[in-house]
C-alpha cells in the first residue's frame, strides 16, 4: 500500500486529480480486456481513447500546477 499511498496522496490526502487518472487509466484496461471474457462485447475505440485521455489530462494538469507552484515559490 506504501506505493499507492504515496502515488495517490503526497501530502497525506488523496488529490482527486490523481485519483481520477488512476482510475481512469485502470478503466480504460478493463474495458478493453472485456471482449475477452464476454462474447460478442464490440469495443469503442472513441470510448478508449476518451478514457486515456481523461488520465492524460489528469496527469498533465498535476504536473502543470506542481510546475506552477514551483515557480511561485522560487
Amino acid at each position: 500500500m506504501k506505493l499507492t499511498t504515496d502515488t495517490l496522496a503526497p501530502k497525506g490526502r488523496y488529490e482527486l486529480k490523481r485519483v481520477a487518472a488512476f482510475v481512469s487509466f485502470h478503466c480504460a484496461f478493463v474495458y478493453s480486456l472485456i471482449p475477452s471474457v464476454v462474447k460478442g462485447f464490440e469495443v469503442h475505440e472513441f470510448v478508449f481513447i476518451g478514457l486515456l485521455g481523461y488520465s492524460a489530462t489528469a496527469i498533465g494538469m498535476n504536473v502543470w500546477n506542481k510546475k506552477i507552484d514551483k515557480n511561485i515559490v522560487d
